[in-house]
């Protein structure tokens, strides 16, 4: 399965006319954004043919779009659940989960929440 790629831009980027144009289309694989700051799009290869944007990597954390979607990744990949992206971050995400008892505020101290 392609990686997941974060597209950073905010609400004037010329890039998201067309992005939402390919993602109607089925051209081009959007899994998640929020229309004011960033996408999450899976892809081989960095889509940098939308202007404007930074494309990177994705931080492990979970990402909410406007409508409060969650979507969780770990290592360019979606995964089920906050569990995971703690696993992934290790032991002091361990110990601030057992302080809070909530994965999401959790993921929230560590500002892993986007």
């Amino acid at each position: 399965m392609h990686p997941l790629w974060l597209l950073r831009g905010g609400h004037e980027v010329a890039g998201w006319l067309p992005l939402e144009k390919d993602a109607r289309a089925e051209t081009v694989d959007v899994a998640i954004f929020d229309r004011d700051a960033w996408a999450l799009v899976r892809a081989a290869e960095p889509p940098s043919q939308y202007e404007g944007f930074e494309i990177v990597e994705p931080p492990d954390g979970l990402y909410v779009d406007q409508n409060g979607n969650p979507l969780y990744v770990v290592n360019c990949q979606i995964v089920p659940g906050p569990d995971e992206v703690i696993a992934a971050l290790g032991p002091k995400a361990a110990e601030i989960l057992k302080e809070t008892g909530d994965p999401i505020r959790t993921l929230e101290r560590l500002g892993r929440a986007f």
